[in-house]
């Protein structure tokens, strides 16, 4: 069992009062003083007690309760903290033990459940849910709001598994709402000495409305949330968040969404998500050192909503600041920007290894875009389209399925008017493209956007180049229409460079880069020098050479 130490506490100034959380000290009751001496034992009444400015600290343990934020003024109080152990052993889970299971054949169990759980674990390992359904009722309502979207490729849910009990494959579970049964199929012959988990709670933290609140040092896994809704298990809105060391892994739909403005995220993970790792929307958010990862394990369609994290809706992100953030391994794009998301950067950051786009930017403006790794993706490293006013610059961009970097008019423009969908004013300068399937596509008509003093390595298709997705031109023809100039192509044969594999370390897939990087010639002064004018932030030196100086990630 987890250790239980409680870190001295400091008592808060003013009126604010601090809830300790600790149901197995002996001393523990929920009618007690909430003190290190006489802790609560539930969540719950902290929460019941909790006013703005407190601070609750729940000790090492876990829970199955959900942390739901009371209505309250939170207006012009100090920030309120809610600090789990220090050592990250303080765990909610969504979920609840089941121990009742009745034998129904060879593998199989039965156990009375009120609701259709969207997940099932034995011994911490995820069963295959059968026949499921999501958001209250697709796909099998034909009136649902969702029903038409993506109808020619599988629905928002292609990776749902039709079928019955008598279909049920070993290490699955199957809900029967007409039974108000669970049954579970596996490879046992007695659940005796295991443990099985059945997901319950919709959402592990809700708040709505707050102001300076901060959870530090939890950990959360399991959640119920899409059989009804959407959104995060954790789910918050207010302004001035701040989220510090918190680990979210295994939720059904999406690990954590937040809403508003002024947020940090800070040292957090979020890994093995049903659908995404993050989502929502705001301005003036600060996300450092945060990874997603392994999300999208249901199988939804990443053209719709899945992956790694995804901003939309009500004019997604705008002006926030986006540092070694790390995407790898979603099942669907990295790291996507979707509707009239404004000036936010992304640098030092790594977008590896996803089953869809790196970095995506989708009827955007204004993004700063620089010294980044994206590789290994299995189509575009980095997209935009019906994007403008961007810059793209000092990124590794290489070993990518499709386009290293593409950016396109697709003719889409806004029906209310609110922004220029054209494509327009992208600058691409400064990059390492190597080794994609194409190096690099930009639009047609080609309008303003610019594309100067960057290095192209590979061979054959890799370094080819694009105007639109159909017209495919010669280094000579490309340099007449006003692109890369100043630009410089390099063969690097395939045998003289690793191809990207998740499997291997990162520096080992990258030591071509680090010794064709020792041979590189600075980027030409007349790009570089209007770079510098045009992006002031980049702090772009006289002989800077071309993709990222001093990453993160390059040296791991």
């Amino acid at each position: 069992m987890l250790g239980l130490g409680v870190p001295a506490i400091f008592p808060n100034s003013g009126l604010a009062a601090t809830l300790v959380v600790n149901p197995r000290h002996p001393d523990a009751s929920d009618v007690g003083a909430a003190s290190r001496s006489q802790p609560l034992m539930t969540i719950a009444e902290a929460m019941r007690r909790l006013q703005p400015g407190d601070h609750v600290f729940i000790a090492a343990g876990v829970y199955r309760e959900p942390m739901l934020f009371p209505a309250r003024s939170w207006a012009g109080n100090p920030r309120t903290v809610i600090e789990g152990d220090s050592q990250g052993r303080t765990l909610i889970k969504g979920s609840i033990v089941v121990g009742l299971w009745q034998p129904a054949g060879p593998g199989r169990f039965i156990a009375p459940i009120g609701h259709e759980p969207a997940q099932v674990f034995v011994d911490d390992q995820p069963l295959q849910q059968i026949g499921g359904s999501v958001f209250d009722g697709y796909p099998g309502r034909p009136d649902h709001p969702l029903a038409a979207l993506h109808a020619s490729n599988g629905g928002i849910w292609p990776g749902r598994v039709d079928g019955n009990r008598a279909s049920m494959p070993m290490n699955s579970f199957h809900y029967d709402r007409a039974l108000g049964n669970v049954m579970i199929r596996v490879a046992v012959d007695s659940l005796a000495g295991r443990t099985v988990e059945v997901a319950s709670l919709q959402r592990l933290v809700l708040a709505t409305g707050v102001e300076r609140l901060s959870l530090k040092n939890l950990s959360f896994e399991h959640s119920n949330t899409t059989a009804i809704t959407r959104g995060g298990a954790v789910q918050l809105e207010g302004r001035s968040i701040r989220i510090e060391n918190v680990r979210i892994r295994r939720a059904d739909g999406t690990c954590m969404g937040l809403n508003g403005a002024d947020h940090e995220i800070v040292a957090s993970t979020f890994s093995e998500c049903g659908q995404t790792g993050l989502g929502g929307r705001g301005s003036g958010w600060k996300i450092v050192d945060v990874t997603v990862s392994h999300n999208n394990t249901r199988g939804f369609n990443k053209w719709w909503e899945a992956g790694g994290a995804k901003f939309v809706g009500d004019g997604g992100l705008n002006n926030s600041m986006i540092t070694r953030f790390k995407a790898t391994d979603n099942q669907g794009d990295g790291l996507w920007f979707d509707w009239k998301n404004r000036n936010n950067r992304v640098t030092d950051s790594l977008l590896a290894f996803n089953s869809g786009f790196g970095l995506h930017l989708e009827m955007c403006q204004g993004f700063l875009v620089d010294n980044n790794v994206v590789v290994g993706n299995r189509q575009r490293g980095i997209y935009l389209r019906q994007t403008s006013l961007s810059t793209l610059a000092f990124n590794l961009v290489a070993s990518n399925g499709l386009d290293g970097i593409a950016i396109v008019d697709e003719g889409q423009r806004d029906p209310r008017g609110e922004m220029d969908f054209s494509v327009r004013n992208n600058w691409v300068t400064g990059n390492v493209i190597a080794g994609n399937a194409i190096a690099l596509t930009m639009p047609a008509p080609l309008a303003d956007n610019r594309s100067d003093g960057n290095l192209f390595a590979g061979d054959g298709e890799a370094n080819a180049l694009r105007i639109g997705w159909n017209r495919k031109l010669g280094t000579a023809e490309w340099i007449e229409t006003g692109l890369d100039a100043h630009s410089e192509w390099l063969a690097l044969p395939t045998g003289k460079r690793r191809e990207a594999d998740a499997r291997l370390p990162l520096a080992d897939q990258l030591a071509w880069y680090s010794a064709l990087r020792g041979r590189m010639g600075a980027v030409a002064a007349r790009p570089l020098a209007a770079l510098a004018q045009r992006v002031p932030a980049l702090n772009v030196g006289a002989g800077a050479r071309p993709g990222p100086a001093a990453s993160t990630w390059l040296s791991r």
